[in-house]
Formats: structure tokens, C-alpha cells, sequence
């Protein structure tokens, strides 16, 4: 996890290239792993709303046997984790940068 949020950062930082490519590349990674942060912060806060309704001394075993359904914006973050994963772990692109006419 450590190897692919360094990764994505670098990524993240790199100046604006000057082929358009690169640029379509950069501007989608940006908006994706906004949406993918996003999307982290609504999960999260889903938790939170579940979790706060729970009694305050219910204990990790007694959590656990719950066996809490995951929120359903879990889905969508585990999407966008997905084709973050397949670019920094593959250098896998979606397909709409190769062949969306840019």
C-alpha cells in the first residue's frame, strides 16, 4: 500500500506534459483519484452513522459477530481503486485514452 500511494503521488506531482497524450493521462488520474478520495471521505462517513448507532460499550468480538454489510459507496471506491491499481501496479490505462480520439 505504502509503494502504490507513493507511486500515485509522484504521479500526481508530475508537471503538465506537453504531449496531449500525456496530458489526457495526467488530467484523468487527477480527476480519478479525486473522485477516488471523495468517495473514501463517503465511506468513511458511512461507517460512522452504522458505528454511531451501535451501543458505546459493544466490544470488538461482539462488533465482529455483527458481521456489518460494507456501505454501498464501498463500491465505488473499490472501482476507482481498481484503475488506480492497474495504472500504478501496470501501467494500464482505460481504454478511452488510447482510442478516444485524443
Amino acid at each position: 500500500m505504502k509503494h502504490f500511494m507513493n507511486t500515485l503521488r509522484a504521479l500526481l506531482e508530475a508537471d503538465e506534459p506537453a504531449d496531449p497524450r500525456k496530458a489526457a493521462r495526467l488530467s484523468w488520474l487527477r480527476l480519478t483519484a479525486a473522485a477516488w478520495q471523495d468517495a473514501n471521505k463517503r465511506v468513511h462517513s458511512a461507517w460512522s452513522r452504522t458505528l454511531a448507532r451501535l451501543p458505546d460499550d459493544i466490544s470488538d468480538e461482539e462488533l465482529e459477530e455483527l458481521e456489518l454489510p460494507d456501505p454501498p459507496e464501498q463500491a465505488e471506491v473499490d472501482a476507482l481503486w481498481a484503475q488506480l491499481n492497474d495504472v500504478v501496479q501496470h501501467d494500464k490505462w482505460p481504454k478511452a485514452l488510447y482510442w478516444g480520439g485524443i
